[in-house]
């Protein structure tokens, strides 16, 4: 394991060591185009054309000088991540990947933007002995005692990143602190009361908490997030985003400036401020640069301080249509036959996080008509579509899945959504309005379809009831896909195929692409996220095998001699059309037991 490279104490911004670079240049340019060649990256002919050309341009004093590994990345000849992994090799660094490594945003801007902008500099937080900085070009020591005399500071943890990474930071850092940093300041230095008592309204309804609420909310939206997490920590409070479903580190905050700022997230959400002992759950509507963003606002009370979770709700601008949640065409055409059903029930399901709101969304999306009458049960209504009747589940008021359920049966429905068959009560009341002329559409918790047909057996329902009253299960999970910016084609390694039961001959026929990381995609690999869908149409052998013996291994049996395509099978179909990648395939449905 490669170590970081620490600057000695003693070495200050005056050292004699300043010139070694410009001796040394020549060779430490030839020693990374050895190094390329060495991971072939490089043709050895393609090196020496390289090196004459930047020879010749660097001779002309007029012109900036070009550096090897840029010249390298620009004709295409290789990615910035094997250029800068090719140089922490060399220089024996390691190489660090910023989209999943915490920024100290009050560190970063310890030295001017503009120069970090020029060198390539990241200063990523405090060590015990200095800073740790992220620099794309390490052997530049003017750079780095710039640093030093901008930061007062003697000893720096060098480690190396991707030029692309270190701007994305940069550009996010910058747009998010100068909009909170003066707000965290004047926070941080109003310590809580010995008494322990919050601040109220008017204390948080001020300038700096809400410029600091605002800037992380407009960041988190910019950055294409799904969730804000507010966590405080012993000494600090951290903030994540989820983005693609992986959450990643985006800034600390100082504790002094906790308070206020969980207060301003109460206020905005309709909570009670002075309530810190229990979990509480509200909503917000947001402004964030000219468009409307729905909010759901989550407490929980920790030995730290409240923990809370902002989800970042769609629009009905944006309610997802069937075409475009991944869905193969067959499996498309088979949800769309379902759904043009007079009656029957269709269960969406899956874990937390798996998609199965965005499917519902779709599916009513497809049945919203002036002739049909939709009615929606959910907890809560994550987005609002026009031309539906949407209700909002409140256990506190008692109105329930199945009360609610009960009720809407007598508002003459043609289709009703029911967010979730929680109880044998629902999942009974659900089955049985599918048998009364109704579309009914739900979601289950199950890790794939068939298990779908003996957890509601389980639940206490009658199986002559679900042979009956279902008509199609559909398991899903959410995959990302790779960056259609730096995506090529790549065999996945020997390991990864073994863990996925698959041959060489299996991938005779494979596009299978995996990205090296860009800027576009912050050096990840992966842009966006689609569906792996399972779709178990349930035909008329499984409804007799539901009555004879409705377990599961009988059950996978019947569906697998119809044909039946696996959540685990469609996931590799997708990976193999270069849909998304292997890994993932193996990260989202590695609990199936179905394979």
């Amino acid at each position: 394991m490669k170590r970081p490279a620490t600057e000695p104490t003693g070495a200050g911004p005056a050292g004699g060591d300043l010139a070694r670079p410009k001796r040394r240049e020549g060779a430490l340019r030839r020693r990374l185009g050895e190094a390329l060649v060495a991971r072939q990256v490089l043709e050895q002919t393609t090196l020496d054309d390289l090196l004459a050309e930047q020879a010749d341009q660097n001779a002309d004093r007029s012109q900036p000088r070009r550096r090897l590994g840029q010249m390298v990345v620009a004709k295409g000849l290789a990615t910035e991540l094997e250029v800068a992994t090719a140089l922490a090799e060399i220089l024996d660094l390691v190489v660090v990947d910023l989209s999943a490594t915490p920024v100290d945003p009050a560190a970063a801007r310890l030295i001017p933007r503009a120069l970090a902008e020029r060198f390539g500099l990241l200063i990523l937080g405090r060590t015990r002995a200095g800073l740790r900085v992220a620099a794309t070009d390490p052997t530049n020591v003017l750079a780095l005692d710039d640093v030093r005399i901008q930061t007062r500071t003697r000893s720096l943890e060098v480690v190396v990143a991707t030029p692309s990474q270190v701007r994305d930071q940069l550009n996010r850092i910058w747009s998010l602190v100068d909009d909170a940093a003066d707000a965290v300041r004047l926070l941080a230095e109003e310590d809580a009361s010995p008494s322990g008592a919050g601040p109220d309204e008017d204390e948080v309804d001020q300038t700096p908490t809400v410029r600091l609420v605002d800037a992380l909310i407009g960041d988190a939206i910019r950055a294409g997030a799904s969730d804000v997490h507010v966590e405080p920590q012993r000494d600090a409070v951290r903030v994540r985003y989820r983005v693609d479903g992986l959450l990643r580190d985006v800034m600390t905050v100082p504790r002094g400036a906790m308070a206020a700022m969980i207060s301003r997230l109460k206020i905005i959400s309709g909570l009670d401020i002075a309530e810190r002992r229990l979990p509480q759950d509200g909503r917000a509507r947001l402004s964030v640069d000219g468009r409307t963003v729905d909010t759901r606002v989550s407490t929980l009370p920790s030995i730290h301080g409240e923990k809370v979770v902002v989800r970042l709700l769609r629009g009905s601008d944006h309610a997802p249509r069937l075409a475009e949640l991944g869905f193969a065409p067959d499996q498309e055409a088979a949800v769309k036959r379902s759904l043009s059903a007079p009656q029957g029930l269709v269960l969406i399901t899956g874990p937390t996080g798996s998609g199965k709101t965005n499917t519902l969304y779709a599916a009513i999306g497809e049945l919203v008509t002036p002739e049909r009458n939709v009615v929606t049960l959910e907890d809560p209504v994550e987005i609002q579509l026009p031309g539906i009747t949407q209700v909002q589940v409140n256990s506190r008021t008692g109105l329930t899945f199945a009360r609610g359920l009960r009720s809407v049966l007598r508002q003459d429905p043609d289709v009703v959504l029911v967010g979730e068959a929680r109880d044998l009560e629902t999942a009974e009341m659900a089955l049985r309005a599918s048998l009364t002329g109704h579309l009914v559409l739900s979601t289950l918790h199950t890790n794939n379809a068939v298990s779908a047909l003996t957890r509601l057996v389980d639940m206490g329902v009658p199986a002559y009831l679900v042979a009956s009253s279902l008509e199609m299960v559909v398991a899903q999970r959410l995959v990302r896909r790779p960056c259609p910016d730096c995506a090529v084609p790549q065999r996945p390694d020997p390991a990864l195929m073994a863990a996925l039961d698959l041959t060489d001959d299996d991938l005779d026929d494979a596009r299978p692409l995996l990205g090296p990381g860009c800027e576009a995609c912050s050096s990840s690999g992966y842009r966006g996220r689609l569906g792996v869908f399972e779709v178990l149409h349930i035909t008329p052998d499984m409804r007799r095998s539901l009555l004879d013996d409705p377990s599961e291994s009988t059950l996978s049996m019947v569906a697998a001699a119809h044909g039946h395509v696996t959540l685990r099978a469609a996931g590799l179909l997708a990976a193999a059309a270069g849909r998304t990648t292997y890994a993932e395939v193996l990260r989202a449905t590695q609990g199936d037991s179905s394979e």
